[in-house]
């Protein structure tokens, strides 16, 4: 039986893991001057730098307000915090970073035989194997470039316009906004500043809707567009250190048992985009860009703890002659829970409205006959 904080957790990392967006604010103090570039073919360089090798220590933090986690320090950490990372990167399957904090390092690596884990403080490194289609967020996924590319390949259709140069790590870098269509996404914009040669992204900035300053910012302190040696990228195993390996997948596995039949082909007036989302079972994407969002049906023993979480981070409920909907938003993040008079429990979340979501909710109380 999952337990109200596991089933809060999975809220959390199913939209993050969606759509990955959270963002950092640079300063501004120094005057900086930068070649103009056009933002449409600065966003293109962006999303084609995905083989250009770097390396840097980047900062990101964090401004949401998640509710405890006991479980998930580490993301509560990466998203309410600031988080150092240290981080090489040669290809999409080798690269490494690396969490410096005041207890130590805790390393990454990616590598076409699989991921690695070093863990300085337990003195022991994992070797995942297989491949995990969905997992927790981690701080490499918020690196400036690999959340840019993340936010623009989920909003490919939205507008850029250009912004004025940032001095970032030691460059003057030109800037570009994306402001979604969509007025029901919970994300105002997103800010980023590029270094025009190689195409990687310095700094990213991601503002809700309303806000005055990013939920999260991440940005380059040092940044080189060369690639890192073979031995830097090649996982060492040290003296004395415990050894384990873990078969993949273990997250998805989780989300699979939730999943119970197919999602409707339509909520809240967006198509359903794709099935079986990131190999998990019964979870359906709906609408695109920023505002997508996420739906699975769950056993009821699930959705009922999990509206419970939601009422007791601050959540509110409403009755409808069909069941209830129950909904909760943590800037920008929206979560919603219905139940059917029919039994039925679903469960959405997304970076979109709270008035969206609880659309899609009743109407998923209304379905009637249907195996799903």
């Amino acid at each position: 039986m999952a337990r109200p904080k596991t089933v809060r957790s999975w809220l959390l990392v199913a939209v993050v893991a969606l759509v990955a967006v959270l963002v950092p604010q640079v300063p501004d103090w120094l005057p900086v001057s930068a070649a103009s570039v056009d933002p449409g073919q600065l966003r293109q360089r962006v999303l084609d730098s995905t083989n250009q090798p770097y390396q840097g220590y980047a900062e990101v933090s964090g401004a949401l307000r998640l509710p405890e986690l006991p479980r998930l320090s580490d993301l509560t950490a990466l998203l309410t915090g600031t988080t150092r990372v240290r981080t090489w990167y040669a290809a999409p399957s080798r690269w490494r970073f690396a969490v410096v904090s005041t207890a130590g390092e805790r390393d990454v690596y990616g590598t076409p035989d699989g991921d690695f884990t070093w863990d300085y403080g337990n003195n022991q490194v994992t070797r995942l194997v297989g491949e995990v289609p969905v997992r927790q967020p981690r701080a490499g996924d918020l690196t400036p470039p690999e959340l840019a590319r993340r936010v623009l390949s989920a909003a490919a259709g939205d507008p850029v316009t250009a912004l004025p140069a940032r001095r970032l790590a030691g460059r003057d870098v030109p800037g570009l906004r994306l402001t979604p269509r969509d007025p029901d996404t919970t994300i105002g914009h997103v800010d980023l500043w590029v270094d025009p040669g190689s195409g990687v992204p310095l700094a990213v900035e991601m503002t809700a809707r309303g806000a005055g300053r990013p939920v999260v910012a991440s940005r380059f302190l040092e940044f080189a567009a060369t690639a890192p040696s073979a031995d830097v990228l090649t996982p060492r195993r040290p003296w004395g250190s415990g050894y384990s390996i873990v078969s993949a997948p273990g997250i998805a596995d989780a989300l699979g048992a939730l999943g119970r039949g197919f999602p409707p082909p339509r909520l809240a007036g967006r198509a359903l985009r794709e099935t079986n989302a990131a190999g998990v079972r019964g979870v359906g994407v709906y609408g695109t860009g920023l505002s997508a969002f996420v739906e699975v049906r769950v056993p009821g023993d699930i959705g009922a703890q999990a509206a419970d979480a939601i009422e007791k981070a601050g959540g509110d409920s409403e009755e409808f002659p069909e069941g209830t909907v129950t909904r909760l938003t943590i800037t920008p993040l929206s979560v919603a829970v219905a139940r059917s008079t029919f039994g039925r429990w679903y469960m959405l979340a997304g970076l979109t409205s709270s008035d969206v979501l609880a659309t899609a909710a009743r109407e998923l109380t209304l379905l009637r006959g249907r195996r799903r």
